[in-house]
């Protein structure tokens, strides 16, 4: 736990200094998450599937796709044109909780509503840092998306990177 708590006060510190050695500020809030991963990691967390809370950003589905889902994931019809009918299938294998949003202010009034013990989280850089920041009472391990067509549009998440962390908060295991 006082390795967290640490990282939270290093953390600004070598964001302010990425100024001073012209550092791409992705790369080190990317390194905030990846090291945040490791921390949660070690800690053999384990919580019910249903406690799970798999997050998502809204722009992970279809740019064109005319229905909204911020509000209710099951407006999906699942067509397959972003990785939004995968995510979904995964979230039934294992029983998690799913839930897309637009933004910080969302994702925390979903963490508030539902509740979870565990939270799998996909975003950029920015919003991963900012948001494991946020988060101060439960694990989350963070998952950067991939932005093919640049940021915020169609973005895209490996997969097998989203049920490997699933399985770790279910089974305690290793990520």
């Amino acid at each position: 736990k006082w390795i967290k708590i640490s990282l939270k006060i290093i953390y600004p510190l070598i964001y302010i200094s990425s100024f001073l050695f012209n550092i791409d500020k992705d790369i080190i809030r990317g390194e905030f998450a990846n090291i945040n991963n490791h921390i949660i990691s070690k800690g053999r967390i384990s919580v019910k599937p249903e406690d799970v809370l798999l997050l998502l950003p809204h722009c992970i589905q279809w740019s064109e796709c005319p229905h909204k889902l911020t509000n209710n994931i099951k407006n999906c019809k699942r067509c397959g044109k972003c990785k939004l009918k995968e995510l979904i299938d995964i979230s039934l294998k294992y029983r998690v909780q799913i839930s897309i949003v637009s933004g910080g202010t969302m994702a925390r009034n979903i963490i508030k509503r539902l509740c979870p013990k565990a939270i799998v989280a996909v975003a950029c850089e920015r919003d991963l840092s900012s948001g494991i920041k946020d988060i101060k009472l439960i694990p989350v391990l963070g998952i950067v998306n991939e932005r093919p067509e640049g940021p915020c549009c169609n973005t895209r998440v490996n997969l097998a990177k989203v049920e490997e962390a699933i399985v770790y908060f279910i089974n305690g295991g290793d990520f």
